[in-house]
């Protein structure tokens, strides 16, 4: 009998791991991650949430890539190379990519206490490129001269570890495991505007914490700002130039918040 049940259980083993290998080799679904890609990519979350939380606040905007991935097993490694390896056009996504490779002139921006609703809202500590923060400071100090207002920086540059992790946990924690449907509210590693040396991008937040995506707000919130009013008429003049306007070319959901530099010829 003893015999009998050792075999009825190894059969059993040998059933489950084939089925887990069937759907785990399965071509990944756009629409929908079946439940062994969901099951394999809440462990790496787990993973990667767990060394967030070990790192200092200031380093978590640009944690290395490879670091993160050292973390992950053989099948969680895998498994996250085969999501990066998609081509973002078969997702809609049809901006272009930039790079993996992290600038050398960050400057590291220190965290802001906002009031948002009679509580505080800590900003975090962001980090742009020099020349991108040299632009960024002018256009407060006019903005402040001009309508006694300014903007703060709610997410700047970002490695392609931190845009990594992003990506997969807005795909498990938003999307609903939908590549599709997550390839409208954040970019691949590489293909990210926080994560261009060049032309790196800043999420805005007024000193009320209104940032158009947080808290249960919507892009409108921050739509009908002054703030942006003032950015729409001026943001050129120091190269700040809106990436995501409505039905924009590049498959992204209306972003008003989100401005990025760039020396136009």
């Amino acid at each position: 009998m003893k015999k009998y049940f050792i075999k009825s259980f190894l059969i059993l083993i040998l059933i489950v791991l084939g089925i887990f290998a069937k759907y785990y080799f399965e071509e990944i679904n756009f629409s929908k991650l079946n439940f062994v890609h969901r099951f394999v990519l809440d462990r790496v979350l787990n993973e990667w949430e767990n060394e967030m939380s070990f790192l200092p606040s200031h380093e978590r905007g640009i944690v290395e890539y490879a670091s993160l991935m050292n973390l992950l097993g053989t099948l969680e490694c895998s498994f996250v190379e085969r999501i990066f390896e998609i081509n973002p056009v078969d997702l809609g996504f049809k901006g272009k990519f930039f790079t993996l490779e992290k600038p050398e002139n960050l400057l590291r921006i220190e965290s802001v206490t906002l009031n948002r609703k009679g509580e505080g809202y800590e900003t975090g500590i962001s980090y742009l490129p020099s020349h991108v923060n040299n632009d960024y400071e002018l256009m407060m100090i006019e903005m402040e001269k001009q309508i006694g207002k300014k903007l703060f920086i709610d997410s700047g540059y970002r490695s392609a570890g931190r845009q990594a992790y992003l990506f997969l946990f807005y795909l498990a924690k938003s999307n609903d495991y939908s590549l599709r449907e997550n390839a409208k509210i954040i970019a691949m590693p590489g293909y990210s505007e926080h994560g261009s040396p060049n032309t790196t991008a800043i999420d805005f937040i007024n000193a009320n914490g209104i940032n158009g995506y947080n808290d249960s707000q919507i892009a409108e919130d921050f739509e009908i700002l002054e703030e942006y009013k003032w950015l729409t008429e001026n943001g050129y003049k120091y190269n700040f130039y809106l990436s995501y306007p409505r039905e924009n070319r590049f498959g992204v959901s209306f972003e008003p918040w989100h401005w990025h530099w760039e020396i136009k010829k």
